[in-house]
């Protein structure tokens, strides 16, 4: 579900966020349900994106900048709201950076052994995921009989990313989105792990083309951040209106309101 360094002793209040691009909007709005007293710093990297295709060494070299610009600005903890950033950097993020902590996202496969009824599973990863080392060691520990089915799906963030952009092809979207789950269809699933931030942005449109029920792990990974930031302790403050936005293709931080940031993905 999700993976952690600990090393504070002390009350965290400015938090870094960072993916692709918007995929962690969907991390990003559940840290501010469980952390609303908290400042966040998002830094979408939609410069290099997507980061599916793309190297270990690039999502690495470009993780360490990013971990950089983050903690100039004050973050204390680092979430990498990114399942292939997770999956390609964040042990040598950890090796790197020894002072600070990060908390990743992978995917959410211990959710088969937490349903109640009979399931039929799949799990949706980018192909940089699905290929990771990481992912297939993840995998063999928590679906050891293989009864979580795995699809990389090649387009869809980049999809997502466009979509946010430029919201007057939805109608293009849509149809491009049932062409890229076509292998899932006819299989049964009851659930599907969304393995990517950028998933659960739409999952309400996978969920209906698919007809099951989708899973994530970012609240999970929100109320962990809020456990590891506070220490028990009292927040200590309202909870504030805004956050710190930075675009790596229009370099500069920009405020802006946490009750309008979803764009098209606004429920």
């Amino acid at each position: 579900m999700e993976n952690v360094d600990k090393k504070m002793n002390a009350k965290v209040t400015n938090i870094g966020v960072f993916d692709s691009g918007i995929g962690g909007f969907s991390v990003l709005s559940e840290l501010i349900k469980a952390y609303p007293e908290a400042r966040f710093f998002y830094y979408s990297d939609d410069a290099h994106a997507p980061y599916g295709p793309k190297s270990d060494e690039y999502i690495t070299d470009r993780s360490f900048k990013i971990t950089d610009e983050l903690i100039s600005k004050g973050a204390q903890m680092i979430v990498v709201a990114c399942n292939t950033a997770t999956a390609s950097s964040i042990d040598a993020l950890r090796s790197h950076y020894p002072q600070m902590t990060f908390v990743g996202v992978e995917p959410y496969l211990n959710a088969y052994y937490k349903e109640t009824t009979p399931s039929k599973m799949a799990v949706l990863t980018t192909e940089s995921t699905g290929k990771s080392e990481r992912f297939k060691r993840l995998k063999e520990r928590l679906d050891p009989n293989g009864f979580i089915d795995s699809y990389s799906l090649k387009n869809l963030a980049r999809m997502i990313e466009q979509f946010y952009k430029d919201p007057s092809i939805e109608k293009t979207f849509d149809q491009e989105l049932v062409e890229e789950l076509t292998p899932l269809m006819g299989k049964n699933y009851t659930h599907a792990i969304l393995g990517c931030t950028h998933y659960p942005l739409v999952k309400e449109k996978i969920e209906k083309i698919l007809s099951l029920k989708t899973l994530s792990p970012c609240p999970y990974i929100a109320q962990r951040v809020r456990e590891l930031s506070l220490h028990g302790e009292d927040p200590g403050q309202s909870s504030i209106d805004t956050f710190l936005f930075y675009s790596s293709s229009k370099p500069e931080w920009l405020e802006k309101s946490r009750k309008t940031f979803f764009g098209p993905f606004k429920k």
